[in-house]
């Protein structure tokens, strides 16, 4: 299983299944930004979603499960 890395303060990395996905503390919440082959096509370069709780970051992304528990904020 690919592991989480810390890459900053409040800012994390992981690569998954073609996927670079970063995870960073953004105001009240935290932000998503994911770079995959799809969006990398539709000549987007990287999303960015916006989450309320690591809760919410693990229910959207399961290889993110235990993130919440890693930063003792579950």
């Amino acid at each position: 299983m690919p592991a989480i890395q810390q890459t900053a303060p409040n800012t994390y990395e992981l690569s998954a299944r073609g996927s670079r996905m970063k995870l960073s503390k953004h105001l009240s919440g935290w932000r998503m930004v994911t770079a995959n082959a799809q969006t990398k096509a539709w000549g987007f370069g990287a999303s960015v979603k916006d989450f309320e709780s690591l809760a919410e970051v693990e229910r959207h992304y399961k290889s993110w499960r235990g993130i919440a528990m890693l930063l003792n904020d579950g």
